[in-house]
């Protein structure tokens, strides 16, 4: 073989290996709210649209958080409400760890960007098509939480175990 198709097949199967890799195919659903004070204010409840078309399928819903490396808390307690598309509605308390027992920071730092995700709900079906309206409450004590960039959502077609 030539260096030409030994080039060309190297570069077709980076392509393939890029394309595989990055398939996110099982996310339906993923929009963030950003703080550009870098801070939360307790009062400011976020509330996500996410539109459900295939009722067939199960679902798992992440709160996503970006924050600063110096986050001071080790938790974060948030209330969340799932105004489904039936008019059906769950809600819930939950306290997000950032740090586990042993001082390790759980978060995917990279620079001055730290990245975490956690699971709200498991395997979610639907009845029905239309919209379901997730509410983020944040529970801090203290009027504004600092270190806070952005709060999302994502919504992932369940894997099957």
């Amino acid at each position: 073989m030539d260096l030409k198709k030994i080039a060309f097949i190297k570069f077709i199967v980076l392509v393939l290996v890029f394309i595989i890799g990055c398939n996110t195919e099982s996310t339906v659903y993923k929009e963030y709210q950003k703080f550009e004070s870098l801070s939360w204010n307790r009062f400011n409840i976020l509330k996500f649209e996410v539109p459900v078309e295939d009722i067939s399928s199960t679902y798992d819903i992440y709160l996503a958080l970006r924050h600063i490396p110096e986050f001071p808390n080790k938790t974060i307690l948030i209330n969340y409400t799932l105004n489904m598309p039936s008019g059906d509605m769950r809600t819930n308390d939950k306290e997000l760890e950032l740090i586990d027992r042993d001082g390790n920071r759980l978060s995917e730092c990279l620079g001055d960007l730290c990245d975490i995700e956690f699971q709200l709900r498991k395997g979610i079906r639907f009845s029905e098509q239309g919209s379901l309206v997730v509410e983020i409450e944040n529970k801090y004590t203290k009027v504004e939480m600092p270190g806070i960039m952005e709060v999302g959502i994502i919504m992932r077609k369940s894997v099957k175990e």
